[in-house]
């Protein structure tokens, strides 16, 4: 159990990727883990298993997070993980920035692209339930985003700026490794 935690300190954002990475896909192929091949036999299973997989990717980095925090930091890394979480740095009106920019820029090109072929057309367009449709993305966005972040911004931006990676290192670094799911 030494070796383990040694290793931890000396190499924690490498073991924050392998915990978050294992949990988000252990916890999906445990989900959709039926048919041949590991993943569901027919669309229809897989449809049905998608509920169960989408909270799985959105779980493995916060709590890789959380549980790395704790077990670099202990309780006082904790209670300044919530102090950040709930700290506000910029203005409303930067949030709403963040909250619509891409989903906006996503109902652009759609629209745009609807006009070479009805495919693309977004479906709050052509569904009769609008509002509802409407309000699960939203929820299903926010949710998504707040959970994901837990890791990503709670541990491992503090962690490279931490290593001294910089502004632009941290960036890519996370946006590459974090995003993709694979490290260059």
């Amino acid at each position: 159990m030494k070796a383990i935690k040694a290793f931890i300190e000396r190499h924690p954002l490498l073991s924050y990727y392998a915990l978050a990475f294992a949990i988000s896909w252990g916890v999906i192929l445990v989900a959709v883990g039926r048919g041949p091949g590991g993943f569901s036999a027919t669309p229809k299973q897989f449809q049905m298993d998608v509920p169960y997989a989408v909270p799985a990717m959105i779980l493995g980095p916060s709590v890789a997070g959380i549980l790395m925090t704790g077990l670099l930091y202990g309780r006082a890394g904790l209670r300044e993980f919530r102090s950040r979480l709930l700290k506000w740095r910029v203005g409303a009106r930067w949030y709403a920035v963040a909250l619509l920019a891409a989903p906006l820029s996503m109902m652009v090109v759609l629209l745009a692209l609807s006009l070479v072929s009805p495919e693309y057309l977004p479906r709050a367009f052509i569904a009769g339930a609008r509002a509802s449709l409407l309000l699960m993305g939203i929820v299903v966005g926010v949710t998504a985003g707040v959970f994901e972040e837990l890791g990503w911004t709670g541990f491992a931006v503090p962690t490279l700026f931490g290593l001294r990676y910089g502004v632009l290192g941290t960036g890519l670094v996370v946006g590459c490794c974090g995003r993709r799911g694979t490290c260059p």
